[in-house]
């Protein structure tokens, strides 16, 4: 299957810092060095068989002293569907390589359980090569690739989240009270606070929360986040809680190494890091996944799974459970719930209702002739000074009773609806 590469990881030559780490293991051995390999190397291990003899002064074998045999590793069974990674591998592909992209990467989850069911991170790498004869040279290839294949996108990659963060930023309106499903404004093109100029992509008029998502209406957003309007919005302060609440600035947990946290920006950081106070234009930003908000594609799947199955944080994981060699349950992984009831259920389905309406007539209408009544997010995320954007997608299906939910982010895709699309 490909694209598994980032997932299994592979086994390498112990190094010294392996042995001072290690110190029951040989120099001979095989060690993980990355993926499942190396966060489950010891549950795969095995035990090393030892045969004693007696040898006389040349060296020459004279008795066997005593043999124990070698016992093989346990097994690990993955929540991976192997079709479902081949497809999202081929489609992200074909979508990367049409957009003269760098990359990208797709998650898909169960927002049930967190189990994830496909993980891909585009270009790979297959890790089979690690087995091989040629290894150094290969390894030195894929060290020296500008296009990163070695590196794990969906897990280790920060970006501007753009318009897919806007659930999570309508959740937390509705569930501080800032606004209700029936608070509506009257969206214009821009809005101007003293100097500066806070654009929309066009004029919505009326506009209440469901629309708000489903055509990913910026002025909403600002208004919700800094206040504008008749809307008094959530200030930063708020604003960043309810991000960490979803799981944003922190590692999820994934049983992956490698991980990164993101960033939610507040004014202590931007005071250090940029020596400059906060601005309401930072909150505007902030609401509309811009700035210097960074998350992970797997970040955004959590989150997402939190608005699709009513209101859990789930932490994310490969292994369902594992066994030994003769196929006896050694452990068993249960759901893993990392926090609750932060958003009211009827926020959540409000939320979903406009995530619903994104797809039925809003800026996900490419979905709308799938089997299963899909919900989603449209994303074009800027970055940089040059204008370009990250194309983001976030999706759940079926709508009423959601089993899965996929995330994909194409680099420099330009628009979401149309490079991250196809992928999902």
């Amino acid at each position: 299957v490909a694209g598994l590469g980032h997932i299994l990881g592979y086994v390498g030559k112990m190094t010294e810092e392996d042995l001072k780490n290690n110190p029951d293991y040989r120099p001979s051995y095989q060690i993980g060095k990355s993926g499942l390999e190396i966060i489950y190397e010891k549950n795969l291990r095995g035990l090393a068989g030892l045969l004693e003899v007696e040898v006389d002064s040349k060296g020459r074998q004279q008795r066997q002293l005593s043999a124990t045999n070698p016992l093989p590793g346990n097994n690990l069974y993955l929540s991976l569907d192997a079709q479902l990674e081949e497809k999202m591998y081929e489609a992200l592909a074909a979508q990367v390589q049409a957009a003269n992209s760098p990359g990208g990467a797709a998650v898909a989850l169960n927002p049930k359980t967190g189990q994830v069911l496909g993980m891909v991170s585009y270009p790979s790498f297959d890790n089979n090569i690690f087995s091989s004869s040629e290894v150094e040279e290969k390894y030195q290839e894929l060290m020296n690739d500008p296009s990163k294949p070695m590196f794990n996108r969906a897990v280790s990659g920060t970006y501007p989240s753009g318009s897919i963060i806007k659930p999570v930023i309508a959740a937390a309106g509705l569930q501080d009270g800032v606004i209700t499903e029936n608070t509506t404004i009257n969206a214009p093109g821009e809005i101007k606070v003293g100097n500066w100029t806070y654009p929309d992509w066009k004029v919505h008029g009326l506009t209440d929360v469901r629309k708000a998502i489903a055509e990913s209406v910026n002025i909403f957003f600002y208004a919700v986040a800094g206040g504008w309007d008749k809307i008094k919005g959530l200030g930063v302060e708020k604003l960043d809680g309810y991000l960490v609440k979803f799981g944003f600035g922190a590692k999820t947990g994934l049983d992956l190494p490698g991980e990164a946290a993101g960033l939610v920006p507040d004014p202590a950081w931007k005071e250090k890091n940029k020596k400059e106070i906060w601005y309401l234009g930072d909150t505007y930003h902030l609401g509309i996944g811009q700035g210097d908000f960074l998350v992970t594609p797997l970040q955004m799947a959590q989150a997402i799974s939190a608005i699709a199955n009513n209101g859990e944080l789930l932490k994310p994981r490969f292994v369902t459970k594992i066994t030994d060699k003769d196929g006896r349950l050694v452990q068993e992984y249960q759901k893993e719930v990392v926090r609750n009831n932060f958003i009211d259920p009827q926020n959540l389905q409000i939320v979903r209702e406009g995530m619903r309406l994104a797809v039925t007539a809003g800026s996900a209408k490419r979905l709308s002739d799938l089997p299963a009544a899909a919900a989603a997010k449209t994303g074009t995320a800027q970055f940089g000074d040059q204008g370009k954007t990250h194309a983001w997608m976030a999706s759940f299906a079926p709508y009423n009773d959601p089993q899965i939910v996929i995330v994909a982010l194409v680099e420099q895709g330009g628009e979401g609806y149309a490079t991250a699309g196809p992928v999902v």
